[in-house]
């Protein structure tokens, strides 16, 4: 009798109505609200327990869920940087659970190692040479595919090479930014590209005539827009391109904008894109936001004493907003001889304490990325 019972226990029907035995079958709408709760090293490993689990994680339906998933908090990326000249590229970067203070090796290719991460945009990496046009590779970090884009047909010799991407909403498509410089261009950036994925060849933009430094340094991608920074003598200028219409504007600082300021980063500040400026040891967060007619405003948010004259050999980088009470700032010391010891450290505004987060298997000297992971499959 009993052992009846638990054959009925045991007997469930699939989706066709067949009787089957030690097996349940839900539905696909619920394995996938089931697996988009776990960690994303939990989904890489459940794509190899069954067919209909691999099949489940790979549905573009999933993988939007997933990036709009609260279960799945943006990550830390990092990239180890070479401590000596002599030294070969580490060929691996570095995953980074801050709350469980574990780390796990992601193995790089030797020809994305020898390359430099530009960027980021939905959990994909912009790889590419600041020395060469090509190769631009994008680059899945979680899934280790990486797309390689056209060759540029250009033969010119450059000085300094940039590349950005962002998602354009109104096409639904990625677009691939890139800016070079000529060595006789006197700093001046004279080239502008830029390619949709898919697409087979780079298309040439209109050059903004009134950008006169040739650093495109620290691009953000933030609301189908690509966003950075130069410096016209005394002065800072907020550059943005738009994705969708594939112009640039140009946001000059009021009057009132203090100039006697270096700037700590443009991250994400609940939800807006925040410049960090400091001076001396005071640091402020200044809110850009845009209107209805594309104009882009200034707003001071909040100023917060940090009790560290930054400069000389002792540098911080805001990395992104932790909570409302902490922000991570990666903080690091040069010596005379180049040589760099950098940390993650937390940083709270209000008590003005920092606290080194002291995790096994960072290395002494990298560069932080800040994404959200991404199942997003290139091939």
């Amino acid at each position: 009798m009993d052992s009846k019972r638990g054959s009925k226990r045991r007997k469930s029907t699939n989706r066709k109505g067949q009787g089957s035995k030690g097996e349940i079958h839900l539905p696909v709408e619920i394995i996938a609200d089931i697996l988009c709760r776990l960690s994303i090293e939990s989904i890489l490993t459940c794509r190899v327990v069954c067919k209909t689990w691999r099949n489940v994680t790979r549905d573009s339906c999933f993988i939007n869920k997933l990036g709009n998933s609260l279960y799945q908090p943006p990550r830390l990326i990092l990239k180890p940087l070479m401590e000596n000249i002599s030294d070969d590229a580490p060929r691996h970067l570095i995953l980074l659970d801050i709350e469980e203070r574990k780390t796990r090796r992601i193995p790089f290719d030797r020809m994305l190692a020898d390359l430099e991460i530009m960027c980021s945009c939905n959990g994909l990496l912009c790889i590419a040479s600041s020395r060469t046009l090509n190769p631009v590779i994008i680059y899945n970090p979680i899934t280790r595919e990486h797309l390689m884009l056209p060759r540029s047909r250009s033969k010119a010799v450059i000085s300094h090479h940039e590349v950005s991407f962002g998602f354009d909403p109104s096409t639904k498509k990625y677009k691939v930014f890139r800016a070079y410089t000529a060595p006789s261009s006197r700093g001046k950036v004279n080239n502008f590209n830029i390619i949709s994925l898919g697409e087979r060849s780079w298309r040439k933009l209109t050059e903004p005539g009134n950008m006169v430094k040739r650093d495109v340094y620290g691009v953000v991608s933030w609301g189908g827009a690509l966003y950075w920074r130069i410096v016209k003598g005394p002065f800072i200028v907020i550059v943005q391109f738009n994705l969708s219409d594939e112009k640039f504007r140009m946001f000059n600082f009021p009057d009132y904008f203090p100039r006697n300021r270096f700037s700590l980063g443009l991250i994400d500040v609940g939800g807006s894109l925040t410049l960090v400026q400091n001076a001396n040891n005071v640091v402020e967060l200044w809110k850009l936001t845009e209107n209805k007619v594309n104009d882009l405003s200034l707003s001071l948010q909040d100023t917060h004493n940090m009790h560290v004259r930054w400069g000389g050999g002792l540098f911080c980088e805001f990395v992104c907003q932790m909570n409302q009470k902490s922000y991570l700032v990666q903080v690091g010391l040069r010596n005379c001889q180049r040589q760099q010891q950098e940390h993650l450290t937390l940083y709270f505004p209000e008590t003005s304490q920092y606290s080194t987060l002291e995790i096994l298997g960072l290395p002494k000297s990298f560069m932080p990325i800040w994404l959200k992971p991404n199942l997003m499959s290139l091939t």
